[in-house]
């Protein structure tokens, strides 16, 4: 199952959880802010407010504007206490090893998990869940967001924790190469789609292959995340028995209907 971030700050989070809390995926997919917008729900209070408001003026006021949801600066403050002992503690690890081995993404994203066991509203958290249940959330690009800018400032003093993506590509490969049939939930498009559809060409041939994709994005965009079921054939994502359905719509309102 992959989703963009913008799906677990305005959109399907309690969806998603539900997912993750019933064992009903094997593995997620997410952008860094599909992780870290997840925990910081669980560390401070989101406000509603409009999509028209005045970003300089939010800003003034020590407020982000997420569609039509505020986030106080105070809830990004509270995320950097909780998530840079996270990272303290997994480069303690790397060091006892003497680097012998990185960490990988999903090693990061289970650790921030576990560290949710202090939380209160912990069973709100897709993180949460995933850690609890022992699935893999794989986040290939984790340091484009608040994540990745608390990893490259915490190099600054304590100098060599090193993030690997490279096991998790092969993990998510090898958990679709062993299995005789594979369906894809694909929420949004971007990388988290495009990371999904490539892992899935180690499906053995033969296997079953099944894809649900929900999206708004435009075959007029011009790139591989956003291109039509066609366009995704035509780039090898997709083969010719592939059963897909392309549904171009809003996730947030059509996933839970489905669901």
């Amino acid at each position: 199952c992959s989703y963009t971030s913008n799906l677990i700050s305005c959109g399907l989070r309690e969806t998603l959880a539900y997912l993750a809390r019933h064992r009903l995926v094997d593995a997620f997919v997410a952008t860094a802010g599909g992780v870290e917008e997840d925990v910081i729900k669980c560390l401070g209070k989101t406000l509603v407010g409009d999509f028209t408001l005045v970003g300089k003026e939010l800003r003034a006021k020590g407020l982000n504007r997420i569609g039509n949801l505020l986030v106080p600066n105070d809830n990004y403050c509270a995320f950097e206490d909780f998530f840079v002992p996270v990272i303290r503690t997994l480069h303690a690890k790397q060091q006892a090893c003497k680097w012998s081995a990185f960490t990988g993404p999903s090693e990061i994203i289970h650790a921030t998990g576990e560290a949710m066991e202090s939380l209160a509203n912990r069973e709100e958290s897709v993180v949460y869940w995933c850690y609890k249940n022992a699935i893999p959330m794989f986040c290939p690009a984790l340091t484009d967001g608040s994540m990745g800018d608390m990893i490259y400032f915490y190099n600054f003093s304590k100098k060599g924790f090193m993030v690997d993506p490279v096991p998790d590509s092969r993990k998510l490969a090898e958990l679709c190469r062993v299995s005789s049939s594979s369906v894809a939930l694909i929420f949004g498009g971007g990388l988290p789609k495009n990371h999904v559809l490539r892992a899935m060409r180690a499906v053995p041939l033969g296997a079953q292959r099944q894809f649900l994709e929900v999206t708004t994005g435009s075959p007029v965009d011009g790139c591989a995340s956003s291109c039509n079921a066609d366009d995704d054939l035509v780039e090898g994502l997709l083969r010719s028995d592939d059963e897909v359905i392309r549904l171009h719509g809003d996730a947030a309102l059509f996933v839970p209907l489905l669901l």
